[in-house]
């Protein structure tokens, strides 16, 4: 596990407060983390420790030297060091890079700056790039902290593994709603739920809250989350795609796939999806048994698992007199 983190930059002093409170210094303290912040005008070598130059070919701004940064890099890295060089063009840091490099014994971090680092040390010297979102800061060093951060509280005994084991982003989700005293506030109550003592009725609710949640606010990381049948059976419907192109239901239609799961994908009714499809010259096939949408034993399974009459209609993109008929032949 990560255990020492060097830090190259430009400005060391910028490091100074940010570390010196909560998490990370105590960890410093507790020696579970060595953290060392270098001047990178240390291995320059004339009078006035000059780290950058013009950039060939002309352009605004500076680009950092690659001598003094070469043997800056070098000089701390040792036998095992993994160099990762902060940059607007690199790849986008989130909580499975955080993973991946805490895993590693030594980190060095490079803070780019000015218009940028010559490439020739990046091809030589630095292992990756990495980005904290897509825009563009003054410098690196601001990203480096927030890796820091990220990676130095995953570090065994720096924080209770229980309290990294439900946090957002951990299982691909994010975290549902928390609560404290007092039970009301502004006329604004805390969930029963909550209140109830039971253990496995709290976790079924911060599951669904979770899932709800990163369906509202993420719903980007929902396709990559771990989720049940029942969990994406659940989820929000897709608002309905006002253009919804004629090629696009021609295709799903003709690559064997019915009216019922068409109209699900795309969040129009069935019917529309069939007087479309004859709008547009398409031969329907004819219905492949006596029964349309859902068979029985269909809605049964997913009924079984826990979902309403409203969540399966919508499931199966079939109307709650449909469910209904399913759930009554089931019964005989």
């Amino acid at each position: 596990m990560t255990s020492r983190i060097d830090v190259l930059t430009l400005f060391p002093k910028m490091f100074e407060s940010p570390f010196a409170e909560s998490i990370v210094a105590r960890a410093r303290v507790a020696g579970q983390i060595e953290l060392a912040v270098h001047d990178i005008r240390q291995w320059a070598t004339d009078r006035h420790h000059v780290v950058d130059d013009a950039p060939y070919g002309g352009g605004a701004g500076m680009v950092l030297k690659p001598e003094p940064l070469t043997r800056a890099i070098r000089a701390t890295k040792g036998e095992r060091g993994r160099v990762v060089l902060m940059s607007a063009q690199g790849a986008l840091f989130d909580q499975a890079a955080a993973r991946r490099l805490a895993q590693l014994p030594h980190l060095v971090i490079v803070c780019g700056h000015y218009e940028g680092v010559d490439e020739r040390v990046i091809e030589g010297d630095v292992d990756e790039e990495l980005s904290i979102g897509d825009f563009v800061l003054t410098g690196g060093e601001l990203a480096a902290m927030v890796v820091i951060d990220a990676v130095a509280r995953l570090v065994p005994g720096v924080i209770e593994p229980l309290s990294l084991a439900h946090e957002s982003h951990t299982e691909g989700l994010l975290e549902g709603p928390h609560y404290t005293r007092p039970p009301e506030h502004e006329g604004r109550r805390v969930p029963a739920v909550l209140l109830s003592g039971d253990h496995a009725a709290i976790a079924r609710w911060r599951r669904a809250e979770s899932v709800r949640r990163t369906a509202e606010r993420r719903p980007d990381l929902i396709e990559r989350a771990g989720l049940t049948p029942a969990e994406r059976a659940r989820l929000p419907r897709q608002p309905v795609r006002d253009r919804v192109s004629d090629t696009d239901l021609k295709a799903a239609y003709g690559s064997g796939v019915g009216s019922y799961r068409i109209a699900a994908r795309f969040g129009i009714s069935p019917a529309t999806v069939r007087a479309r499809l004859r709008a547009a010259g398409v031969r329907l096939r004819p219905p492949r048994s006596g029964q349309r949408g859902p068979t029985v034993a269909e809605v049964s399974k997913m009924r079984g698992a826990g979902l309403t009459i409203r969540e399966l209609a919508r499931h199966f993109g079939v109307s709650h007199v449909t469910i209904l008929d399913r759930l009554k032949k089931a019964k005989r």
